[in-house]
Order: structure tokens, then sequence, then C-alpha cells
């Protein structure tokens, strides 16, 4: 997902208020009695759920406006509204304002989510639950795992739902560039040699986290700490200038001499389109193969992954604690679980986003109508599996991404 957004200033303020003025400090909101799902969809039809997601990526949208809208509409007589957001930090923002406000009745129903803002959230009490281990399709997950099972290193607890998957992936112009570099040293050499054909987003871009948590990884090592512990200074202190210095090396030999970094992951794709830049990156494996099908990316586009692992997470949706419509919510939640649906998502025509579902657990009819990546700028889904590796926890992300800004920005 591609959701790793900063969460700035004022968030951590207003949860330190909240939690000042007796916030329950992350306890989960009671569902109540537990209902059978007919009951839920019966009460969800003729109802709309204001659905709040990053608007930023056209597969996304294209998926969600024609294929699960329309299914909604036509199955539970369910309308979604789908409002498109530049950074989920802000409906936490928003959530957080209402919860100070006592506002008990919102206007958001649902929320693409992962990482630090359901952290954020739930530690100020944002987020109903639990229900999401007990809609229907709940069953095709796999909650033991920790993938699942923890956000970033957060419980999940129930208060969320998975509804797919993502991997890092650097990309690539294998004409240019016909060995690319495979970690941060090699990264260093290849800049320094090839000066301006390399940059990455600015933070808060969800692409710009990963990448600096990735070169984090590669110059720290032990990357099961990161994701098990809870944030220790004196070892940030230790670990975090070698990143730093690595970055600022690196700075002067970047596109435009440093000076300015790209504002999205859309951006430093545009650059990669024009041939400003040799080397691109995405949270989405099967991206490059979808942009050198539609003529965008040149055909000689290809993905690989770095020689230590490249990070992975699970993107989720929540139910805000003021929904008016948390049985519409839990419904749609519930389609986009939905064996079918996910099939649909995987496709590498369309998002091509990995699937929230353990295939085992499913039909082998339903199985096998799972894609296979195909295409050269491509990799097999047995080579991502294999080299996955966890995100840190929260608390570690939003020390790197202020140390960027103090570190690297500023200076």
């Amino acid at each position: 997902m591609k959701f790793r957004i900063y969460v700035s200033l004022a968030l951590i303020v207003a949860l330190a208020m909240i939690a000042g003025c007796g916030g329950s400090g992350g306890d989960l909101n009671p569902a109540g009695e537990e209902r059978p799902f007919p009951e839920i969809e019966e009460a969800a039809r003729g109802t709309t759920v204001n659905f709040f997601m990053y608007g930023g990526d056209d597969a996304t949208n294209a998926y969600v406006d024609e294929y699960v809208t329309p299914r909604l509409a036509e199955e539970y007589d369910v309308t979604l509204e789908r409002t498109p957001v530049e950074d989920i930090a802000e409906v936490v923002n928003k959530l957080l304002n209402e919860r100070q406000a006592g506002e008990d009745e919102g206007t958001v129903d649902l929320v693409w989510i992962n990482g630090e803002n359901f952290a954020t959230g739930a530690d100020a009490n944002l987020w109903f639950g639990p229900w999401s281990e007990q809609i229907p399709n709940a069953q095709y997950v796999d909650w033991e795992s920790e993938e699942v099972a923890q956000d970033f290193g957060y419980p999940v607890e129930g208060r969320e739902a998975p509804w797919g998957k993502a991997q890092f992936v650097m990309i690539y112009d294998s004409e240019e560039v016909p060995d690319p570099p495979k970690n941060p040293e090699e990264l260093r050499a290849w800049v320094e040699e090839n000066p301006g054909k390399f940059t990455y987003p600015a933070p808060p871009d969800f692409t710009a986290n990963a990448f600096i948590e990735q070169m984090f990884y590669g110059l720290a090592g032990d990357p099961e700490y990161y994701q098990q512990s809870d944030f220790d200074q004196v070892v940030f202190d230790e670990q975090a200038p070698k990143l730093y210095e690595f970055l600022k090396e690196i700075e002067p030999s970047l596109w435009r001499g440093g000076e300015t970094y790209p504002e999205s992951s859309a951006r430093l794709d545009e650059l990669y389109q024009n041939g400003e830049v040799l080397l691109n990156m995405s949270y989405i494996p099967q991206s490059a193969q979808r942009q050198v099908d539609k003529g965008i990316f040149p055909e000689s586009t290809r993905s690989y992954l770095l020689d230590y692992g490249t990070l992975a997470n699970t993107h989720y949706v929540t139910i805000p604690f003021n929904s008016t419509n948390k049985e519409g919510a839990q419904v749609v939640a519930n389609l986009l679980e939905d064996p079918e649906a996910q099939i649909e998502k995987q496709k590498p025509s369309g998002w091509g986003d990995l699937t929230a579902l353990e295939l085992d657990r499913l039909p082998e009819d339903l199985r096998e109508q799972f894609a296979e990546p195909s295409g050269p700028a491509t990799l097999p889904l047995e080579v991502l599996r294999g080299n996955r590796l966890p995100e840190a926890r929260s608390e570690w992300l939003l020390a790197l991404e202020e140390g960027w800004r103090e570190e690297v920005a500023r200076n």
C-alpha cells in the first residue's frame, strides 16, 4: 500500500491532548453484540458509504469505480462514494478533531489505511471494532500471520480488514543500465558514475519513505529488530547517521544536483518515462509492466529486487468510531475481500495489487484464477514472496522521516 505517509506534529500534539483528557489510549471501541451478517447486509441496503482513500493512482481508482462500485450497487443496493485524498493523515487529523469535539456522527465511513496512520488512530481510539474477523470473507484470511495481525508492528485486533499486499521493487531501463545497483554501496557508486540519472521522491510521499527505509535496512542491517522492537533512541542515534550520511553523499549527483526532489512517485514516473532518470521504484510489483503495456514506459523496462530483500506490507480498510453507516462499511469491506474481487484486483492489466487472501483456504477453482504476473517487466510471485522484508514499526519510521527533513533536506 501505498500509505506509509508522514503523520504531522499537529497530529501527535492532538493525540497527546486526547490522552491527557482521559482518552482510552488504544482500547477498542466496542462493536456491540455480534450480529448475523445477513442482518448487517439488510441494514446496509439503500445506504451510501463514504470511502476515503488515497486518490493518486489511476489504476486503483478505476478498480474501485468500475468494478467495486457497480457490484455493490447491483448485489447489495449500496452506493459507494469514493472521496480521494492526497494524504491519509488528513483523514486521521479530521477524526482526531471530531473525537476531541465529541462529534458522534461523522462523514467518513471507511478509510484505506495502514502503518503509522492506523497506529495514531488506534492510540486515540478512533477505530470501531472488533469487526474484521467476523465478516464472511475473513475465513480466507490468515489471521495468524504477522503480516496480517500486525500492521507495521501494531496489533490489528479486529479493527481493520486486509485489502491487499504490496512489495517494493526497483525499476530500470535494461538497455541503458545492463547491471543495476542492488544495495546502497552499489547505488552510491552508480549514482556517482551517472550524475543526474537518479533521484527519489521527497517525504512524505510513501515511495520516498519506502526508499529511505529500504536504504536504512541495507546500511543498518537486522530488519527484524526494527519490526519487533519498540523505538530505542540510543539504537536510533547509533544507526540512523549511516543513512543520512549516505543520502547526503549521493545528493550532489542526483537529478538537478539534488537541489530539488520529485514531489511524488507519479512525478518520478514522469522523469523515468522521459528518460531524465534511468532508475525508478514502486510499491506495486506489477506497475512497471502495466506502464509498458500502456506504451508509457520503454519496452526495455525491467523490475528487480535488492540483494537483501525488499519491503513488504499489508494494506487495510478501517471504520471510524463515528461512522454513521458501520453496516454499509462492513458490507464494502467484505466485498473487497471477496475472492472474485481479489482475482480482479490482482490482474496485471488492472491494478495489479497482490491478494490479501491465503490461497490455500480457497476452493481450487478460485485459487487457479489468480493470475501469475506475466511480461518481461514483472517478477514471479515466488521470487517476491521469497524476498519480503517486514516494515519497521511506526515509531522508527516517523523518526527516520523527521531525520531526513532535519539532516538531508535542510543541509
